[in-house]
């Protein structure tokens, strides 16, 4: 048997079949003279087998509004709900009826009740709340990850172009070039920079114009690409100071 047609009867057929046999038996055991407690109790019972289905069919379907521990944490408060519930009809029914009047049964579902949606709806707007924040840090994060690598990736290529055109730099390290500088830099920088557009305009900028420097070295000749050493550094030094600054804005 497919997995289509085991989810068509999990989810539809077994909680018809189940409802339908519930409402067999309630009138297979029905009294003369049905009181309202019946027919109440019946209404009651489709209902929490409804809620139960309900929880079986939510916690196989993937649900981006949520996140992944959500289904279980409403899986708990229904299976509260639905325990409770259920234990509150028996009680009444069984021994409670003569003592007090349906009205305080009635009471005590609507209460019940209550206090369940309440609480799943409460713990889902939060939990929408947090899945939604914790998407657009996920967000950033892998956006600046894109920053990190494409910096990395101009720095080997600038390395290397050096290496060719025998362009000595002078940094901190004589085995590091300009690049290296701002890739640590960027490396370093966390994702809440990325909250402005504005930074992200500049972070794009900044690369742009470290990628012409790359090229406008590639083309030179003769004493050039050692200028265009000088101004590769002189980039580097002007974007470390503009990182330095949108990391200041962000801590505002």
């Amino acid at each position: 048997m497919s997995n289509d047609k085991v989810n068509i009867i999990a989810r539809f057929i077994l909680p018809v079949t189940v409802i339908v046999a519930t409402e067999t038996l309630f009138i297979m055991f029905r009294p003369e003279t049905p009181p309202p407690l019946f027919y109440l109790n019946l209404g009651y019972t489709i209902l929490l087998e409804a809620i139960f289905f309900g929880y079986i069919d939510l916690s196989y379907r993937k649900i981006t509004t949520f996140s992944t521990p959500f289904p279980a944490v409403f899986g708990i408060y229904s299976l509260y709900y639905v325990i409770i519930g259920a234990s509150w009809m028996l009680l009444y029914s069984l021994a409670l009826a003569p003592l007090f009047p349906i009205n305080i049964y009635i009471a005590a579902l609507i209460v019940l009740t209550l206090i369940w949606i309440v609480l799943s709806v409460l713990t889902a707007q939060v939990d929408s709340h947090h899945k939604a924040t914790t998407d657009r840090l996920n967000e950033r994060k892998y956006t600046l990850e894109h920053y990190t690598q494409k910096t990395a990736m101009l720095a080997s290529r600038y390395e290397k172009l050096c290496a060719e055109k025998g362009i000595r730099y002078a940094t901190e390290s004589n085995n590091r070039t300009a690049l290296d500088r701002l890739k640590e830099k960027i490396r370093f920088l966390t994702p809440n920079v990325l909250n402005s557009d504005t930074a992200r305009a500049q972070l794009n900028a900044m690369l742009d114009r470290c990628e012409e420097i790359i090229e406008e070295t590639a083309l030179a000749s003769g004493d050039a690409p050692g200028e265009r050493e000088k101004k590769m550094q002189r980039f580097v030094n002007s974007a470390i100071d503009e990182l330095e600054i949108l990391k200041g804005m962000t801590r505002r």
